[in-house]
């Protein structure tokens, strides 16, 4: 069986917040394998994520230098292919929590100050989980263009309230892969 990568979740918020620890847990979940959180500044955030996989303080760029890394970052050029995956040895995705309108920050935070290879899951903006998701499917062997992924999903609350999650969401069996907990958070 091929060797799956070390997934790398580089923190770039300032806090981890309830939202961002919910797609924290289930990324580490999907990826089930090799997983290393860096960039953690904070004592109180390292002991939440020590329970949930390797910590790190020093960013990536610096712990994997001597390693062949990707970034996923939504601007890249290329998009990740199954090959990709096979000949990396790390795979690092942003901590980020997404904007309406995306801002550039992987690119700003993370590849502009790395040397490693970059790459896109596609044009849409995910959730971390999200693409964690699509970056597995990947390193199963689907190529991205295979992949369903719906625009934008709507939480319905009630008969008048909702809201929309403008990213990416992995669509399977006609439902969106949306991370555990996040529509009960969103409902409080």
């Amino acid at each position: 069986m091929k060797k799956q990568p070390l997934l790398v979740i580089e923190h770039c918020e300032p806090t981890l917040s309830e939202w961002l620890l919910l797609e924290y847990k289930h990324a580490v979940k999907l990826w089930d394998g090799n997983l290393v959180f860096t960039r953690i500044a904070d004592n109180r955030t390292a002991r939440v994520l020590q329970k949930l996989g390797a910590v790190q303080k020093e960013k990536a760029k610096d712990i994997f230098s001597n390693k062949k890394c990707i970034v996923l970052d939504p601007q890249a050029k290329k998009p990740l292919l199954p090959n990709d995956c096979l000949l990396c040895d790390v795979i690092i995705i942003g901590g980020l929590l997404g904007y309406e309108k995306p801002k550039g920050r992987t690119k700003k935070l993370i590849s502009d100050k790395s040397n490693f290879e970059t790459r896109n899951l596609g044009k849409l903006q995910l959730s971390i989980d999200g693409a964690v998701f699509v970056t597995k499917a990947i390193f199963l062997g689907l190529n991205l263009k295979d992949i369903e992924i719906a625009r934008e999903i709507e939480i319905i609350h009630d008969t008048v309230h909702s809201t929309i999650l403008p990213f990416g969401y992995p669509i399977i069996e006609n439902k969106p892969v949306i991370t555990p907990g996040l529509i009960k958070y969103l409902t409080r």
